[in-house]
């Protein structure tokens, strides 16, 4: 069994926290707004979508596929047979997956069936009265109605495929061990292409799979920190400058910033580990990250259809809207982690996965 290295433990979960808050900016580009009653298109101006290109499509969505690798590399460091990793997974993954799609169930029907709170859970695919046995199991598939390829609690697809790609980790690894460069290829050109793998996505593949290369071949983040950050911010700002401007003709630099976004995240976590009252804030917010992650929707859609109501969507305000809310239902989401925690630490606990 491998060993992972202190500082280098220390710089994954410095991260763990503001990957989560990436995930909110990715579901908070508001630009229309869903009623019982009708639909809302808002027109963005210029500077505020070359703003939201940057933070939400480079280093946002960045995050996720960093996730996908920081637990490929994680899992592929401990020698581990298959069925104690899928009794294991079962329990940190599975059943977390399980219990927030039956609360989020709940909450929709309760709300849909509220005169006051109906109008904001007017989703026809979501209307928990109408649901056939069908509408039951893509509750937690997500695979096979009209919502696909996203389950109830939409964010969740993640750790649908994180727990398939744990389940098919034995055969990818026999594809890296006997076919390194052409099994990267494949994945990379899956991932590419956009290629529905219908049971789980190729970025999950992929990034998943790049745990294993790294394990395999003994990279070490080392070797990151070698270029200098004012070289790697240079490059990377002349790759985000193409994909704002330039996007429709060179749609290709878009998973080239992407994986700048999952180096550069790796690279600068160096500089959250030096200073120790900045890490011991990053460390406690770790804590929590996994809760804020599977509650913060439908949180956030609610305050977006309620804001809109009170604050304009014109102007400057779109950027209030984008910042603020993401902010405030990153805030919301934390404090009633905290008060679960304090209150029923047990029933946190399942709902995290035991992750106290």
């Amino acid at each position: 069994m491998a060993e992972i290295g202190g500082q280098l433990s220390k710089r994954i979960v410095s991260l763990r926290f503001l990957l989560i808050v990436f995930v909110v900016f990715i579901h908070n580009t508001v630009s229309e707004v869903k009623y019982a009653d009708s639909t809302t298109v808002y027109q963005i101006p210029e500077y505020a979508r070359i703003i939201r290109v940057i933070v939400t499509d480079v280093f946002s969505r960045s995050a996720v596929p960093l996730f996908f690798l920081l637990s490929g590399y994680l899992f592929f460091m401990k020698e581990a047979a298959y069925w104690p990793v899928v009794k294991k997974k079962t329990k940190s993954i599975l059943l977390p997956y399980m219990l927030w799609s039956l609360l989020a169930v709940l909450f929709y029907f309760l709300a849909q069936n509220i005169s006051f709170t109906k109008v904001y859970f007017s989703n026809p695919l979501n209307i928990v009265a109408d649901f056939d046995w069908l509408d039951w199991v893509d509750v937690f598939a997500g695979l096979f109605t009209a919502r696909a390829p996203y389950p109830l609690v939409y964010q969740f697809w993640f750790i649908r495929d994180l727990f398939t790609a744990f389940l098919l980790f034995p055969i990818l690894k026999w594809f890296i061990d006997r076919l390194p460069f052409g099994t990267f290829i494949i994945l990379s050109v899956l991932w590419i292409t956009y290629t529905n793998l219908y049971l789980v996505s190729a970025e999950a593949l992929l990034f998943f799979s790049l745990g294993y290369y790294i394990v395999k071949y003994k990279l070490t983040i080392e070797s990151l920190d070698k270029i200098k950050i004012g070289d790697f911010l240079a490059g990377f700002s002349a790759t985000i400058f193409f994909e704002v401007f330039f996007l429709k003709s060179f749609s290709f630099i878009h998973f080239i910033n992407l994986v700048l976004g999952v180096l550069f995240l790796l690279r600068i976590s160096f500089y959250f580990i030096r200073n120790e009252k900045v890490f011991s804030i990053l460390a406690w917010l770790e804590g929590y990250a996994f809760f804020v992650y599977a509650f913060h929707e439908p949180l956030l859609t609610i305050l977006k259809k309620v804001s809109v109501r009170v604050i304009p969507m014109e102007g400057g305000y779109i950027l209030l809207h984008y910042f603020f809310l993401t902010f405030l239902t990153v805030i919301i989401s934390l404090a009633a982690g905290v008060l679960v925690k304090k209150i029923t630490p047990r029933v946190y606990a399942l709902l995290t996965g035991g992750r106290v």
